[in-house]
């Protein structure tokens, strides 16, 4: 990702977080990722993020399955005036079936196998077979756009650090990646995705997809 598009995003968690953070005076122990709590989707780059507020806090998730394990790619802010610590040993899924289980967060010298970032590249085969003699100038441009928005959302992914441990100064933001343990034989199942944030326990329902 270039680092105009790295800018790019910054500039928009940090606009949404602060304004959704400025109507939403909540300071409860718990929050729930609800259209009653004020969460809301956002997409950034292909991404549909959830978007949860307090008083004190904002935090964006983005879940995915990359190779073996979960993915949750993870802002948070800190709108709070002092510092606070953070720990994604802290973050946790767990699993909404009738047998609940969790799945624990794994630290980044414990993952195997994490598939490399690949560019977006047309199917030379299709392209041939479906090549067209008098190709529609509107149609090509939205490929085009469609193989760059693929792009982007493959150059965000490469760029996202792992989120360690880490102290957040007030009013600051700090982004990454979080790798949970997922079970290889599950089907498409519910849970929530499970933040702890210097008191405040943030939850994200989602589904998790084979």
């Amino acid at each position: 990702m270039t680092p105009f598009r790295i800018v790019v995003f910054a500039s928009i968690f940090t606009s949404t977080t602060l304004s959704l953070a400025a109507n939403l005076p909540r300071n409860a122990n718990v929050v729930v990722c609800q259209p009653n709590t004020g969460c809301i989707h956002h997409t950034i780059f292909g991404h549909d993020y959830k978007i949860l507020s307090t008083d004190r806090f904002s935090v964006m998730v983005f879940l995915s399955n990359e190779g073996r394990y979960t993915r949750a790619d993870v802002s948070i802010t800190n709108l709070t005036p002092t510092p606070i610590s953070l720990s994604p040993e802290d973050f946790r899924i767990q699993a909404l079936a009738s047998r609940p289980k969790v799945f624990l967060y794994v630290p980044p010298s414990q993952l195997e196998n994490i598939p490399a970032p690949t560019r977006a590249t047309p199917n030379a085969a299709s392209d041939v077979l479906l090549a067209d003699p008098n190709p529609d100038p509107e149609a090509s441009e939205l490929e085009a756009a469609k193989q760059r928005a693929i792009q982007e959302a493959i150059e965000l992914a490469a760029a996202t650090p792992h989120l360690k441990a880490i102290t957040i100064p007030p009013n600051q933001a700090v982004h990454g990646r979080v790798y949970f343990k997922r079970d290889p034989g599950m089907k498409q199942q519910q849970v929530d995705v499970v933040l702890p944030i210097a008191g405040t326990v943030f939850k994200f329902p989602d589904v998790i997809k084979p």
